[in-house]
């Protein structure tokens, strides 16, 4: 008997074929803008990567992309560059220059009649108010604590929803982490700027240098608000209890990255340590060794090459936690990589840093799974250091908070205990968002959290529930193609700044982005998962000629004597015994998987039996 993983077609089935699209946080129809871009369309491109996602344009620099993750073109050769087509569609639409009343307008005219539409959609949602479906909150006021991507998430949503919006930013500039922790050369400020102009000129006030807990009394928030949000994130670096850590010289990654940022008085020496090995511990690194060749910039090369930026990591090369273009473009700048090593001590004279003694990772995990590492005492080495940084994760602050007088619970770890389904703590009208809720995850879920909070403040406060209607359209395509040769085009190479130019300038933009060009060829190679095969069985033949002309072999003729034992076909082999036709009779059995939607199968089929249909789901307001 053939194993077969077998599904029964239904909304979610054809929904999950749409990978890309089903793995994004927020459900950006990403399939949708890249297919846009092949056909030249920027424009069309950006009103659909901006309608579920109020920080569009931040995304398209550095988004995690778990839309990429899942693209099943990767399956195949590479996935699709999604994050850097969202880029595209920013930069050659000319987006970063709509005013929101535009941009709002746009949308609201793109997604007019529209078939393809999510539930967090923007156009959704205000076709929802303007048409009646749901009334807007009202005279109710929300109050975040927190301007980073959660924060700003909730407040875009919400003013759109009718409330009055104002967010209490500690720091002198709003956007969070990702104004103080993404460096420059990653995300110029122009564009976070930007982002949170439009936010704004919806009618959300943001008060920088407002500390909650020393400006303002969390008890005193809570009495201004009908509700309130903390989207703190976790803003602090984690360090490790190790011997020496508090001495003079050792910081945390994440405060470094903040100073830089604003600018701020910070003393880093020639020879850095970084333990940690994901994307925060490169962007310490990298944003160290920017800092330091600028301080030397006018002196001679020789001393130049006395800085060092050294990586120390418990994983081995494989196992690193950073993507692996950060890998990369830090080989390529200088940055020294160990792997396979744990901190044991910081070593220190007269409680200034000196270096670090490492010890040689066995083990990571234990055999439950749990993180637990073990290593070899006797083998062990010593990196000279003046300066050490820890990025080994970040953490919350909440002392603004006190559990009792604020009826708020935390767990044994010391964070609030929320709603799951709400994000609504136990004290009454206090929501969390982002990285506070859950821990630290990508910007994008921050910005999903967001948003879902938003929706539960809008059914608390407005005691009126968002229902929703699931439909799904699907419709053959008469006159179906792909472009020529679509299935060999490799995927495009981003061109980069020269490393020299850009270590010596940390404002200078590492990844230079696509082409127009580029960004059509790159769009040209999606699969566009929305479209699939239907095969009509009461036409078919079983002649093989779809099997035979498969490029990707996704099709195979099976006996369905070869089906028994599978309860999805159950009935059939039931059938087919009682006639003793088992024998007789054959399935075609497809591997969504493999297919690349070519249409070859549908134009061989002689009795036309297979149809190219595409899929759309439109989740609407009720």
């Amino acid at each position: 008997m053939i194993e077969l993983k077998v599904e029964i077609p239904d909304v979610n089935y054809w929904k999950k074929q749409i990978k890309c699209q089903y793995a994004c946080p927020v459900h950006t129809d990403a399939r949708g803008y890249v297919r846009a871009i092949a056909e030249g369309n920027f424009e069309k491109a950006y009103l659909i990567a901006r309608a579920p996602n109020p920080l569009a344009s931040i995304c398209g620099r550095i988004c995690g992309a778990p839309c990429e993750a899942a693209c099943r073109r990767g399956s195949i050769d590479e996935s699709i560059a999604i994050r850097g087509l969202k880029r595209s569609a920013t930069e050659e639409s000319g987006a970063d220059y709509l005013r929101i009343l535009e941009v709002i307008e746009k949308i609201k005219s793109h997604f007019k009649g529209r078939e393809c539409m999510d539930k967090d959609d923007l156009g959704g949602l205000i076709a929802g108010f303007a048409e009646g479906k749901v009334k807007k909150a009202q005279g109710k006021s929300v109050g975040i604590i927190g301007s980073g991507p959660a924060g700003l998430a909730a407040a875009h949503d919400l003013a759109l929803m009718g409330f009055s919006v104002i967010i209490y930013e500690m720091e002198p500039v709003p956007a969070g982490m990702l104004y103080l922790g993404v460096p420059t050369y990653r995300l110029p400020r122009g564009i976070i700027e930007a982002e949170v102009g439009v936010i704004k000129s919806l009618g959300v006030e943001i008060k920088t240098n407002c500390t909650v807990g020393k400006d303002i009394a969390f008890k005193e928030l809570r009495k201004r608000h009908d509700a309130v949000i903390i989207a703190v994130g976790c803003k602090r670096s984690r360090t490790l209890p190790l011997p020496g850590a508090d001495a003079e010289g050792v910081l945390g990654g994440v405060e470094f990255l903040r100073d830089v940022a604003l600018d701020a008085p910070h003393r880093v020496g020639k020879k850095i340590v970084v333990i940690g090995g994901g994307n925060v511990a490169y962007d310490v690194s990298r944003t160290a060794l920017r800092r330091q060749q600028m301080d030397v910039a006018v002196t001679a090369f020789r001393e130049r090459e006395e800085i060092q930026v050294t990586l120390c990591c418990l994983e081995k090369r494989e196992e690193m936690l950073a993507d692996e273009i950060e890998i990369l473009e830090g080989e390529e700048e200088g940055i020294a990589l160990r792997n396979g090593y744990g901190p044991k001590e910081i070593l220190t004279e007269n409680n200034q840093v000196k270096g670090v003694l490492f010890h040689k990772v066995v083990s990571i995990f234990d055999a439950q799974k749990r993180f637990n590492p073990q290593y070899d005492p006797e083998d062990t080495i010593t990196l000279e250091a003046d300066t050490v940084m820890f990025a080994v994760g970040q953490r919350s602050d909440i002392s603004f908070i006190d559990p009792k007088r604020d009826s708020i619970e935390v767990n044994e770890r010391g964070a609030i205990r929320c709603d799951p389904q709400t994000n609504e703590t136990t004290a009454a009208g206090v929501f969390l968002a982002g990285d506070i809720a859950y821990g630290p995850r990508l910007m994008i879920d921050a910005i999903a959290n967001g948003k879902k909070v938003a929706r539960s403040i809008y059914e608390k406060l407005a005691r009126a529930r968002l229902q929703y209607e699931v439909t799904e359209l699907h419709y053959p395509l008469e006159h179906y193609s792909r472009e020529m040769g679509y299935e060999k085009i490799r995927r495009q190479v981003m061109a980069a700044a020269d490393v020299q130019d850009r270590i010596y300038d940390h404002k200078a933009i590492v990844e230079k982005g696509f082409t127009c060009g580029q960004a059509k060829v790159e769009g040209s190679r999606c699969l566009d998962c929305g479209v699939n095969t239907i095969f009509d069985g009461s036409k078919c033949i079983l002649c093989g000629g779809c099997v035979d002309v498969c490029p990707e072999l996704c099709l195979k003729l099976v006996p369905v004597s070869e089906l028994d034992g599978d309860k999805t076909f159950s009935d059939l082999v039931d059938v087919m015994k009682e006639r003793k036709q088992c024998d007789e009779l054959t399935a075609i059995i497809k591997d969504e998987e493999k297919c690349i939607r070519c249409a070859l199968c549908a134009i061989r089929c002689p009795v036309d039996a297979i149809t190219m249909e595409r899929f759309n789901f439109k989740e609407t307001l009720t």
